[in-house]
C-alpha cells in the first residue's frame, strides 16, 4: 500500500514538474544594442528604411522598376495559381491522368523559371544602380535575408532535438 502510494505521487510530481519545464521557456538573451536596432526595424515602415539606403534618384529608379516588375509578375502569378488549382483537380480525380499531372508539373516548372528570371533581372538592374559602397550593404542585406528564412526549419528540429547535427558533422 505504501509503495503504490509514494510511486502514484512520484509519478504525480514527475508529470507536473515535466510539463512545469516544458512551459517555462526562456527567449534568446540579447544585448540592449540589438533590441534596439530589432524594435526600430519592427517599427520603422520598409520605405522608409529605402529611403535611408537609397539616394532621392536611386529612389525613384528603384519605385519605377518595381512597378514594371510588378506588372511583369502579376500574370505569371495569376498562370501558377491557375496550375497550381489545375494540379489538385489532377491529383484528387478518381482516374488520376499521370501525364496529364506531368505535363501541368512541367508547366508550372517554367511558370516558376520565368518568375525567377524577372526577379533576376530587377535585382540586378537595381544592384547596376548602387554605389560601391551601397553594393556591398545591398548584397549584405539579401545575404542575411536568405539566411534568416533558410535556416527557419532546422532551427525547429535543433528544439525538439539537441542532438540534431543537422545535417553537419
Amino acid at each position: 500500500m505504501k509503495t503504490r502510494f509514494l510511486s502514484i505521487v512520484l509519478i504525480a510530481a514527475l508529470a507536473i514538474s515535466t510539463t512545469t519545464m516544458a512551459q517555462n521557456h526562456k527567449p534568446v538573451q540579447h544585448n540592449p544594442e540589438q533590441k534596439d536596432l530589432a524594435m526600430k526595424k519592427q517599427n520603422t515602415p520598409k520605405q522608409d528604411r529605402f529611403e535611408n539606403f537609397f539616394t532621392e534618384e536611386q529612389l525613384t529608379k528603384v519605385k519605377e522598376l518595381r512597378l514594371e516588375t510588378a506588372k511583369q509578375i502579376k500574370p505569371l502569378r495569376n498562370e501558377l495559381n491557375e496550375l497550381k488549382a489545375k494540379q489538385q483537380t489532377l491529383t484528387t480525380a478518381d482516374n488520376a491522368d499521370m501525364k496529364a499531372i506531368n505535363n501541368n508539373i512541367d508547366k508550372m516548372s517554367k511558370v516558376k523559371a520565368d518568375l525567377e528570371k524577372v526577379m533576376a533581372k530587377q535585382h540586378q538592374e537595381i544592384r547596376s544602380m548602387l554605389s560601391e559602397e551601397q553594393l556591398i550593404k545591398f548584397d549584405a542585406m539579401r545575404n542575411k535575408k536568405g539566411n534568416r528564412n533558410g535556416d527557419f526549419g532546422r532551427r525547429g528540429m535543433e528544439r525538439e532535438n539537441k542532438n540534431y547535427s543537422g545535417g553537419r558533422s
